[in-house]
């Protein structure tokens, strides 16, 4: 039995591709859901349109602080791993339900496969980055989407334990963008695609009315699909009226992964502080703006792809605007080829089946 633990849209995005290959190979396997986002529209949905069946279990950790969220999802997934045995833990990203997964599989010493391991921001102030660090060193095998993830890991020892598969997001972006009606043809209006959700951007008022100064100052309809967190810290901050006054922008509700797709693939440019979403700008051809001065992604960003910026900074907001003036989409062709070829989920398998963590 393989147990699959995720919590929120990266991870259901990053599992479909694993999952559904290893049942073609006829491994047996469940699905365990801490409930980080526990909205329908940020969860249910993604199930549905990638084909994936829904968790056998709910651990419904969602809401509270960091180690609130952090500490309920590990007091369930220990029953849950004590009732199920399973021969592997696989584990997806940085967020906390990744951390609490971590933590439980390794006291209950059942081997953890990391999807995704490798990315640094340099910055352990970032939370994402603490979970990053505790999964790489406590689990058994880690698959890295770029080569600069083999890098960081090679540097802290962990270089055997790692394999460069590629993004296996970019397997599912692929999958998902022949269902996607994107594209852009001279009729279409430009749009700019926002996703808005870290902690660093909601935390104060202030931060929260910066970035809106700069979306009233972008030049091209934005359209937002607004986390439901966003929309309770503009709401507490009596921002939300102002939010839905802006001429250019348009809030609508979360999306599932088909619309979001198609939605980039109009965009002449995303603004985003996800990690996930400006590594899929990439794939897309529009070119991220990152509402946060961190190296998410180092290529991208020395290649000019994705440029960082600091809201509350006016040179750094100046920049950014310039940045946003020129942008428009790229040709398939001219986009960056730093993560993978689409096949990262076979990959892992056959590292698996290798290393003997599974077998038949």
């Amino acid at each position: 039995m393989i147990t699959h633990i995720v919590g929120n849209r990266p991870q259901f995005i990053k599992l479909a591709p694993l999952y559904h290959e290893l049942e073609k190979a006829g491994y047996e396997q469940n699905i365990i859901h801490s409930g980080q986002h526990y909205d329908e529209n940020m969860s249910d949905v993604f199930f549905e349109e990638l084909g994936i069946p829904a968790p056998e279990v709910n651990l419904l950790a969602g809401g509270g602080s960091h180690a609130q969220m952090t500490a309920k999802t590990m007091v369930g997934l220990e029953q849950e791993l004590l009732d199920r045995k399973p021969e592997l833990v696989i584990l997806y990203g940085d967020t906390n339900t990744t951390l609490a997964g971590a933590v439980t599989a390794a006291k209950l010493c059942i081997p953890i496969a990391h999807v995704e391991a490798g990315p640094r921001v340099h910055d352990k102030e970032n939370p994402e980055e603490c979970n990053r660090i505790v999964t790489d060193h406590l689990s058994d095998i880690l698959f890295c989407p770029d080569a600069v993830s083999m890098e960081n890991l090679q540097r802290e020892g962990l270089g055997h334990l790692a394999h460069i598969t590629g993004d296996i997001m970019y397997d599912t972006y692929l999958s998902i963008a022949k269902k996607a009606s994107g594209g852009q043809d001279a009729s279409d209006e430009e749009i700019v695609v926002m996703t808005w959700h870290r902690q660093e951007n909601t935390a104060d008022r202030e931060r929260m009315e910066s970035i809106l100064r700069l979306v009233e100052r972008l030049e091209c309809k934005v359209v937002c699909p607004l986390h439901p967190r966003t929309r309770k810290c503009l709401e507490a901050y009596g921002l939300l009226e102002r939010a839905e006054a802006i001429a250019n922008f348009e809030i609508i509700e979360p999306v599932g992964y088909v619309e979001m797709v198609t939605l980039m693939n109009r965009a002449k440019m995303i603004l985003t502080d996800s990690g996930g979403v400006s590594k899929e700008s990439s794939y897309a051809g529009a070119k991220c703006l990152f509402m946060l001065e961190l190296d998410v992604w180092e290529d991208l960003v020395r290649d000019g792809w994705i440029h960082k910026f600091n809201p509350q900074d006016e040179e750094s907001v100046a920049e950014a605007l310039r940045f946003a003036a020129v942008a428009e989409r790229v040709r398939p062709e001219e986009r960056p080829r730093y993560y993978g070829d689409g096949h990262a989920a076979e990959k892992m398998i056959k590292a698996l089946e290798e290393g003997g963590l599974i077998g038949k």
